[in-house]
């Protein structure tokens, strides 16, 4: 039991420590990029903000790569230390040594799913409005049911012009769109409603759209099934609404999923995320185990320096191998489910492969 919990210490201190100098190159890189918008409006204090709140999303992207890292050089500075030869000699098997990394593999996994359900999403929508909003880019109101956007429209003689947007695609699609002209003195001078628009030449192509026009005397009422916009909002508002799937909870990515489907709409790669989350602890376990055979056959290889640019080059190497594993399924047609679990699995199954490899040596 105390080996087990020195085991466990060991690979949580090390795959936390690593995430931590992650999360701060990446603090110090998201921060240098803000640096540039930094003004009377957008201060400096908005910017730190801004770093601090896309924090926890960007710690789900690196997770897996830190747990392998932050692991292989725990497992192996306990390897160089022969201090898991003492354990094999005392009659443990890797198959039992394994069983607190496994313990350490779940932990850190629901720990990536607490936060990847609550903290990562919420503090990428509110990073991205509350920059928008420092910056001026006319964002009124954030709502649960979509957004609300106010301009100043020279048109409308120093009138405004309020857009209601559902929802907006990573392609830059905007559906469910309602939009009020309000003239200088308040009145309402138009209303247009369309399904869906996309970005066509210099401006905007809308689908299914109904319009009326207030004057004094009469209302004017249209439909067309198609019409062409010269304006609708500006592009860097509509990134604040755009539906980006790693950063969507279980919840929110199910629920949308399933509106993409009822609507004969491409939903792939919310299922793919759907099924990342769900699978994301098993991939985390799985780097774990990948880890233990490492450690033990990198034991001489030299120090934690060693150790720590092996795990670098193996995790990216396991990173880039699960992308093209993920997408090349999705490209030869395979279920979104398939494609997600495909990677940690095979990781799985090659991390046993090791283990058992390692055994038979020692057992030799």
């Amino acid at each position: 039991m105390r080996l087990d919990l020195y085991v466990l210490r060991a690979v949580l201190g090390g795959t936390l420590a690593t995430l931590g100098v992650v999360l701060a190159l990446a603090m110090i890189l998201l921060f240098l990029d803000e640096v540039d918008k930094i003004s009377a409006a957008y201060t400096l204090f908005n910017a730190l903000m801004f770093v601090l709140l896309m924090l926890p999303g960007y710690m789900l992207e690196f997770f897996p790569l830190a747990t392998l890292i932050g692991s292989l050089v725990a497992l192996g500075a306990l390897a160089a230390g022969n201090e898991i030869t003492a354990m094999r000699s005392m009659g443990l098997s890797l198959a039992r040594i394994s069983v607190p990394v496994l313990m350490a593999g779940v932990l850190l996994g629901l720990m990536g799913m607490l936060i990847g359900e609550t903290l990562g999403p919420w503090g990428q929508s509110e990073a991205r409005l509350m920059r928008a909003q420092a910056l001026g880019q006319t964002l009124s109101l954030q709502g649960a049911e979509g957004l609300w956007v106010r301009e100043k429209r020279a048109e409308l003689s120093g009138g405004e012009r309020f857009v209601h947007i559902d929802l907006v695609t990573p392609g830059g699609e905007v559906r469910g769109v309602r939009v009020f002209d309000f003239a200088a003195n308040g009145a309402l001078q138009g209303a247009m409603q369309f399904a869906q628009a996309k970005p066509f030449e210099a401006g905007w192509l809308a689908e299914q759209v109904g319009s009326n026009q207030f004057s004094a005397e009469r209302i004017e009422s249209a439909f067309e099934s198609q019409r062409r916009l010269e304006s609708l909002v500006q592009p860097n508002v509509l990134n604040v609404l755009a539906v980006i799937p790693q950063y969507m909870s279980l919840g929110e990515l199910w629920r949308y999923a399933q509106f993409l489907d009822k609507n004969s709409l491409k939903s792939e790669a919310y299922w793919l995320a759907w099924w990342g989350k769900l699978l994301a602890p098993l991939s985390v376990v799985a780097m774990l185990l990948l880890a233990l055979p490492f450690s033990l056959a990198t034991r001489r290889a030299g120090g934690a320096g060693v150790r720590l640019v092996i795990g670098i080059v193996l995790g990216m190497g396991v990173f880039v191998l699960s992308r093209l594993l993920t997408q090349g399924s999705l490209l030869a047609g395979l279920s979104p489910m398939f494609a997600a679990m495909l990677p940690p699995v095979m990781m799985l199954a090659v991390a046993i492969w090791f283990l058992y490899r390692q055994e038979s040596r020692h057992v030799a």
